[in-house]
């Protein structure tokens, strides 16, 4: 039996990079620092999006989402969460109805996080961004950064390679 001991693995060649299954290659990720809303029916642009160039057409590109502080003003309302790659659909990431409650006070303990796994099958870039919608009221997310509570609403996208 072998022990092949290493410090430092360099790519042979410039560009190719060195890939082993299963590790990460890039790792890009987004944090909004402000309160992001909107009272739109149909989905529009939440703020969220990140641009990878796969170094590989084999990986796999994870993409994650952590929200902080949903609320939505209406009660019994749709709330819509949807994955766009390079400007179309891809995923659902939350779809649902009677979610939100009435008055003043929005709902602020709903802190979803959502990870999708993709096969883009390319080395182009490819843009992920995340849309949102309301059925009525305002839907939205807080991003706290004073006091004890500094969470941040966050976006990540990694390549995998395989």
């Amino acid at each position: 039996m072998s022990t092949l001991k290493v410090d430092t693995i360099n790519e042979k060649t410039t560009g190719n990079g060195v890939a082993i299954p299963g590790h990460v290659i890039q790792f890009l990720s987004q944090e909004i620092t402000a309160i992001a809303t909107t009272a739109s029916t149909s989905l529009v642009a939440s703020g969220f999006t990140l641009t990878i160039t796969p170094k590989s057409t084999a990986s796999k590109i994870k993409v994650a989402i952590g929200f902080n502080g949903i609320y939505q003003s209406a009660q019994n309302t749709a709330m819509k969460m949807h994955l766009y790659k390079n400007g179309s659909f891809l995923a659902y990431l939350d779809d649902i109805a009677g979610y939100g409650i009435t008055g003043l006070n929005p709902i602020q303990n709903a802190n979803p996080t959502h990870v999708y796994v993709d096969s883009p099958s390319t080395t182009s870039a490819t843009t992920y961004a995340i849309y949102i919608a309301t059925g009525s009221g305002t839907l939205g997310f807080n991003n706290y950064a004073t006091g004890n509570n500094k969470t941040r609403s966050w976006f990540t996208v990694e390549e995998i390679a395989q």
